[in-house]
C-alpha cells in the first residue's frame, strides 16, 4: 500500500496523512485522469497545495473518492453528487433515495436533444409533465408521444413511427412482467428502454439488464430522475455529409499487398504510399470490427451499421487514392509480384 506523505502546504495545516493523486488512484480504484476531471470540472475534492505546486489529498478526499465511485456506478450523475460532503454521500448511499431534499434548489439542466418518448405508468407521465419537473428541463416538457396506464394496455396498438425511448414504471417487477416489457420493446421498436420499479425480483431485474435495458429502482427525486433521462440516447442523426446510396465494392487489397507497399524501399522522398497503405489497413480492420461488434439492442445495431457503412466508404476512397499514387510512382498493387 502506498505510504502517506507528511508535508506542509501553502494554505492550511495539513491532515496527518496526505496522498499524491497516484496513491489515491491505487487505493480507490479510480483512474488518475478520472480523478483529475472530477477535481477540475466538478471541484469534488479539496487538495492541499505544496510549495512545489503539488496537490495532496487527505483521508476525507480518499473516502469521498470511494463513495463517488460507488454512487456513480449505481446511476448517480457525478455532476449532481460531486459537490456533496462525505457525510451527505454516506447518507445517500445508505438511503438510496436520491439527493437529500435539504439541499439547495438545483439549477436547471440542459434540455435533451429532440426525441420522442412513450410512457407506461400514468403517475410517472403526470410527474414528467408537471411544472416542477419541467423547470429542471429549462421549462420544456418531456416530449411524450403516448401514455399507457398499465403494461396490458400497451399491447393494444403498435406505435408508428417507433419512439426513441420507452419508459416503464412499475410498483413490482417479476419475471412475467420482465417478459412483457421485452415483448413490448420488440412490438414498438424503441431505441432505448428504461424501467423504473419499486420492488422487484433479482432474476427479473437481471434479465432486463442482460437484454440491454436500463433499470433503476425507485423512489428517485426529480434531479436524480432528470439525470437518468438526460443520459438516454436520442435517435441517431444522419451525418452532415451524405454517403451515396449505392453498393460499396469489397476490399481490393489484402494485408500482404498493403504491407509490401508500406515497406517499399524505393520510397525515399515521398512517403505517401506508405501512409496510405497503413491507413487503409487500419480502416479495413475497423470495418471488419464494426461488422462483427456485439449488438445488445436495436440502437446498437443501428449505430454499428452506420459505422460500418462509413468505414467501408472511407476504405473505398483511400483505395482509389492508393491506386493513383501507385500508378504515379510505378508501384505494383498485384497480389503476386
Amino acid at each position: 500500500m502506498s505510504k502517506p506523505t507528511q508535508i506542509m502546504n501553502t494554505s492550511s495545516p495539513p491532515s496527518p496523512s496526505l496522498y499524491r493523486i497516484g496513491a489515491v488512484s491505487k487505493l480507490s480504484g479510480i483512474p488518475v485522469p478520472t480523478l483529475r476531471i472530477w477535481q477540475s470540472r466538478y471541484h469534488a475534492f479539496s487538495p492541499h497545495t505544496t510549495h512545489g505546486q503539488h496537490r495532496l489529498y487527505n483521508e476525507d478526499d480518499l473516502r469521498k473518492a470511494v463513495l463517488l465511485k460507488a454512487l456513480s456506478s449505481q446511476g448517480h450523475g457525478i455532476s449532481l453528487i460531486a459537490g456533496l460532503s462525505t457525510a451527505q454521500l454516506q447518507q445517500l448511499q445508505q438511503t438510496g433515495l436520491g439527493i437529500a431534499a435539504t439541499q439547495a434548489p438545483p439549477t436547471a439542466l440542459a434540455a435533451p436533444l429532440s426525441s420522442t418518448w412513450a410512457v407506461i405508468g400514468l403517475q410517472l407521465a403526470q410527474r414528467l409533465q408537471s411544472a416542477q419537473f419541467s423547470a429542471i428541463w429549462q421549462g420544456q416538457a418531456l416530449p411524450i408521444e403516448k401514455v399507457w396506464p398499465h403494461l396490458d394496455e400497451a399491447h393494444a396498438d403498435r406505435l408508428s413511427p417507433a419512439p426513441d425511448v420507452l419508459l416503464v414504471s412499475l410498483n413490482g417487477l417479476n419475471e412475467h412482467q420482465a417478459q412483457q416489457i421485452q415483448a413490448l420493446a420488440q412490438l414498438h421498436g424503441p431505441r432505448q428502454t428504461l424501467v423504473l420499479y419499486n420492488f422487484g425480483q433479482l432474476k427479473a431485474v437481471a434479465s432486463l439488464r442482460d437484454a440491454g435495458y436500463t433499470v433503476y429502482q425507485d423512489p428517485l427525486n426529480d434531479m436524480a430522475l432528470a439525470d437518468i433521462l438526460l443520459r438516454t440516447r436520442p435517435a441517431l442523426q444522419p451525418p452532415t455529409w451524405t454517403v451515396q446510396n449505392q453498393h460499396i465494392p469489397p476490399r481490393q487489397f489484402s494485408d500482404t499487398v498493403l504491407q509490401r507497399v508500406a515497406n517499399n524501399p524505393n520510397q525515399v522522398l515521398c512517403e505517401c504510399p506508405r501512409h496510405l497503405a497503413e491507413l487503409l489497413g487500419q480502416i479495413a480492420r475497423f470495418e471488419d470490427y464494426s461488422r462483427a461488434c456485439l449488438d445488445l439492442s436495436a440502437k446498437d445495431a443501428e449505430l454499428h451499421t452506420q459505422l460500418n457503412t462509413i468505414a467501408a466508404t472511407a476504405r473505398n476512397m483511400f483505395e482509389k487514392a492508393l491506386q493513383m499514387v501507385a500508378t504515379h510512382e510505378g508501384i505494383s498493387l498485384q497480389e503476386d509480384v
